[in-house]
């Protein structure tokens, strides 16, 4: 049961709006929480299961003639997807410039393996000192404007972008102010061939891995080479033939051809040490686009963003099978005020016996560039909200509480491991910070109950 003060009632209010006495409108509310409520019972997004799924009575507290006085308002859901209302919009740092377009990729399955790259030995190692001639053709430079995170807004920062740098003739044009994307600088060192610098998580100096940006103005069946030369790791699936991910918007319109691993002479490998003598990675590779002036992008591993899980759980939500035995609620809010959210899935309990089911316990997405993680949770939800028998089974035998996506945060802003905190979520399991880690304090304090 909800206890919420009403300042708008839902009825006529006769109230003239004084505090009659020497009682304040805080006191009277505090003086009737601390006695009445104490017979109220909280639903929280944390039980381990709830009989029927049930909703929660709100208790609305009107001021009439100065005081407050209390009464019931219908049952409302407590789930953060509605079908009456949009999806719960997405918060950013206020200093991280976001673009007004949303990127959108469709759904692709190959039919084939992807492809692993062989090495030939002919590989080159391009080494690029600095010159005076080389033009810097995106930067990114509101990542650096706090030293820790400060206070989120909707939509980022709402002044007018920087628009990226480029003579619009045969120079690429790059882009990584969207959801999950991240590019720090990008430097044309020749005609076609390009450095590039992926940023560090968010209010840290470290865990440069995931990238992920658009391209623009392509020539088809010219050889480009990318070079990305701040990798930190001095081990990579790239040495063991994985390639870069593509994408192309012609390829999905025309062919329905969706992300694929692409690209030639690939090479990781150490590079000249940077500051303080610490050493970094460059990964290099090369690759004709397919089209001529084509929207495309490249990316460290399928992104799977916030954004994609609200729509899928909008989709359960709205589903009117699926959603009798999956209740979706929010487990918590991150440091951004973004929501966490946790579902229940359990066949219903008609008899009241629910309680006496073991529970299965299920999250992801801790690190926010380990995009894998969301892939296989989406395929694990397929598969026991399907119709099998043996999804039957399974919902029949066990209560399943699944956190997908326990850094919502970090998976925003295109962070690999940390969340806003600077810090990594999986490392702070046994912390007693519940305002700098809410989401697995959340998850642990579940656990317990």
């Amino acid at each position: 049961m909800e206890v919420m003060p009403l300042e708008d009632s839902e009825e006529e209010d006769s109230s003239d709006g004084t505090i009659s006495g020497d009682e304040s409108d805080e006191d009277t509310f505090m003086k009737f929480a601390s006695e009445d409520l104490q017979q109220c019972a909280l639903l929280a997004a944390d039980s381990i299961s709830d009989s029927f799924f049930p909703r929660t009575t709100q208790i609305i507290l009107q001021c009439q003639r100065g005081k407050w006085v209390p009464r019931l308002r219908e049952p409302r859901d407590l789930f953060g997807v509605s079908s009456s209302g949009p999806l719960s919009p997405t918060r950013w740092p206020y200093h991280c410039e976001v673009i007004d377009e949303k990127v959108h990729h469709i759904d692709w399955t190959p039919s084939y393996s992807e492809p692993v790259y062989i090495p030939t030995g002919l590989e080159e190692e391009p080494l690029y000192p600095n010159s005076s001639e080389d033009t810097v053709v995106y930067l990114a430079e509101d990542a650096y404007k706090e030293p820790c995170f400060v206070y989120s807004r909707v939509g980022g920062n709402r002044t007018s972008l920087k628009q990226p740098v480029g003579d619009r003739d045969n120079t690429l044009m790059f882009e990584a102010r969207f959801e999950s994307g991240n590019l720090q600088k990008v430097v044309k060192v020749a005609d076609h061939e390009y450095l590039l610098t992926v940023r560090p998580d968010l209010f840290t100096n470290k865990h440069t891995q995931w990238y992920y940006f658009q391209v623009t103005n392509t020539q088809a069946g010219i050889v480009y080479r990318f070079t990305i030369i701040n990798f930190t790791k001095p081990a990579s699936l790239y040495s063991r033939g994985m390639r870069p991910l593509f994408y192309s918007e012609k390829e999905a319109k025309t062919h329905n051809i969706g992300w694929k691993r692409i690209g030639d002479q690939i090479k990781y490998y150490r590079n000249n040490p940077g500051q303080e003598g610490r050493h970094y990675f460059s990964l290099t590779w090369t690759f004709q686009f397919p089209h001529s002036k084509d929207t495309c992008y490249f990316a460290h591993c399928y992104p799977y963003t916030y954004t994609n899980l609200q729509e899928y759980l909008s989709s359960i939500h709205n589903d009117p099978v699926r959603s009798k035995f999956c209740k979706i609620r929010v487990l918590c809010h991150t440091i951004a005020r973004n929501m966490v959210y946790v579902l229940t899935i359990t066949t219903p309990s008609k008899d009241g016996d629910s309680r006496k089911r073991k529970a299965v316990i299920l999250t992801a997405r801790v690190h926010p560039g380990e995009t894998n993680s969301s892939w296989i949770m989406k395929g694990f939800l397929d598969y026991i909200l399907g119709g099998s028998r043996d999804a039957q089974l399974l919902r029949d035998t066990f209560v399943f509480k699944v956190v997908p996506m326990l850094n919502p945060d970090g998976v925003i802003v295109g962070n690999y491991r940390c969340s806003l905190a600077g810090q990594d979520l999986n490392r702070n399991y046994t912390s007693l910070l519940k305002k700098l880690f809410p989401s697995v304090w959340s998850t642990r304090n579940m656990i317990r109950r």
